[in-house]
């Protein structure tokens, strides 16, 4: 299955449905576990950008954060 996250919502959709998945025995937990530590490096590196550019005085491009702003559901 290819997925194509775009937002942070998608991010948390994909999370939950692999805590579904281990609940119904659908996958096992080295698979949630991987999925789990790529979302935590991929929110890592958001919040760094974030942090880097408010040193910079800037304000980032982000695709995770730039699209929720632009639908405005912050």
């Amino acid at each position: 299955m290819k997925s194509q996250t775009k937002t942070l919502v998608d991010l948390r959709k994909i999370l939950s449905e692999e805590i579904d998945k281990i609940r119904n025995g659908k996958t096992i937990a080295a698979n949630v576990n991987a999925i789990s530590n790529a979302t935590g490096k991929i929110l890592s590196s958001v919040r760094l950008e974030m942090e880097y550019a408010k040193l910079l005085g800037k304000t980032p491009k982000i695709d995770y954060v730039q699209q929720l702003k632009d639908k405005k559901t912050i």
